[in-house]
């Protein structure tokens, strides 16, 4: 009996204990005293008995959530919000029914951990902190999906936080992150604007690993949610020139493209330098398909000029085109070798083509160089941009040569050789 009546008085005695911490934690917490409420909280948790109290750690997750939000006491806990945080993780398991009723009379203030976790996040990432954005934002993520599980509110798909997560791993060349975050974004079929980007650096990253299935299937989805979204056509076509693909397919393949942006200036370049190298460096064109790919260049390099006619390439492109047909007319009157009358009118006739053809290689050229020769010395340091200038202005002396054009093949001869000093 004895035994007993001391067992009855020790778990009272514990219980008026018990009451007697969270009430001075209330206290300190209602006079909005956190660094009191903190020792409070504290002192009480330092106990064993207490730390089986709900609670207890309901009231620390509080009484730290009010510490990181004050600029001075949170410089005594940096990671505020995170301990704040677990204190309501554990109240939840100690009493998942108390401590929801206790979330629902503070209007759920665990929120205000998502919140400011991911705030801090977008704070760092905007100043350059990608791996400090990356840790709030995978800390955030863990509220997140605390919230979510208790069906408090968010949704399976935290999308803008994945989304900047993923961001900011991208930043740190951190792929394995990247892709963690990004997935979830493609599995649930996400899209809208910006997030473009997610389903193309899944295809891209599992292009890279050889797993052709993941490829596949972020490429197809990406597809389905952009469907004016060229970047799968063009990685396609990449692939199409490397394995050697039939060049009327490649053809194809940039119609496609081309047609997905009217204005998209570079693909329909890169379009017609292909079908000039086939003609030209290649030879490959037959005699059927070469006036007919001879106007789709032409063609697809005025439409360059309208869309920028600031820009040199389409006008240097143009001009080699009407010189390298002069140039292969001239090759196929050489191949004449009759002096009939027929002979000599076809020679004369394709003599006159190759004269026309070189002329209008002019005015293209000179459009080309007039660019180039107004460009800084900084913009001409560009090896490429040089090379160009320099084989414009070569043309141009070729091309008055082959007129005999004497003053102006003078002129711009006198030009190559200052470029090439």
């Amino acid at each position: 009996m004895k035994k007993f009546l001391f067992a009855a008085l020790a778990v009272t005695f514990a219980l008026s204990i018990s009451a007697q911490d969270v009430k001075k934690i209330r206290s300190a917490y209602d006079k909005k005293d956190w660094a009191k409420a903190k020792e409070a909280v504290d002192l009480a948790l330092a106990t064993e008995k207490e730390q089986k109290n709900w609670e207890a750690w309901y009231y620390k997750g509080m009484v730290y959530g009010q510490i990181a939000k004050d600029a001075n006491l949170k410089a005594t806990v940096p990671d505020a919000w995170m301990q704040s945080f677990e204190a309501y993780q554990k109240a939840m398991e100690l009493d998942s029914k108390q401590t929801e009723i206790g979330m629902m009379t503070k209007s759920y203030p665990v929120f205000e951990n998502y919140l400011e976790l991911q705030k801090e996040a977008n704070s760092l990432y905007n100043t350059g902190n990608y791996q400090g954005a990356l840790d709030n934002y995978k800390k955030a993520d863990k509220v997140g999906r605390f919230i979510f599980k208790n069906k408090w509110a968010l949704s399976e798909v935290d999308t803008i936080l994945y989304y900047y997560a993923g961001a900011a791993a991208m930043q740190l060349e951190n792929k394995e992150e990247v892709v963690y975050f990004f997935q979830k974004i493609a599995d649930a079929k996400i899209g809208g604007e910006g997030f473009d980007v997610v389903y193309r650096y899944l295809a891209y990253y599992f292009e890279q690993k050889k797993d052709a299935d993941n490829a596949k299937k972020y490429a197809d989805i990406g597809r389905q949610l952009y469907p004016k979204d060229s970047y799968y056509d063009k990685v396609e076509l990449d692939k199409m020139r490397k394995n050697g693909a039939d060049p009327i397919e490649v053809f194809k393949k940039y119609e496609t493209i081309a047609n997905y942006d009217p204005k998209d200036y570079e693909v329909r370049y890169d379009y017609a330098a292909e079908i000039f190298n086939w003609i030209y460096m290649d030879l490959k064109a037959t005699p059927e398909q070469r006036p007919v790919y001879f106007d789709k260049m032409i063609s697809i390099l005025k439409n360059c000029v309208e869309l920028d006619a600031k820009q040199p390439d389409a006008h240097l492109l143009m001009g080699k085109i009407y010189y390298n047909e002069a140039a292969a007319i001239q090759d196929e009157i050489k191949k004449i070798k009759g002096t009939t009358p027929a002979d000599t009118q076809k020679k004369n006739d394709m003599k006159k083509k190759m004269d026309d053809r070189m002329k209008e290689s002019i005015p293209n050229l000179d459009n080309a160089y007039n660019i180039y020769s107004a460009m800084t010395a900084d913009q001409l340091k560009d090896r490429r941009t040089k090379n160009e200038y320099k084989s414009t202005v070569y043309l141009l002396t070729e091309a008055h040569r082959f007129l005999g054009n004497k003053d102006k093949e003078k002129e711009y001869d006198t030009k190559y050789q200052a470029l090439n000093q």
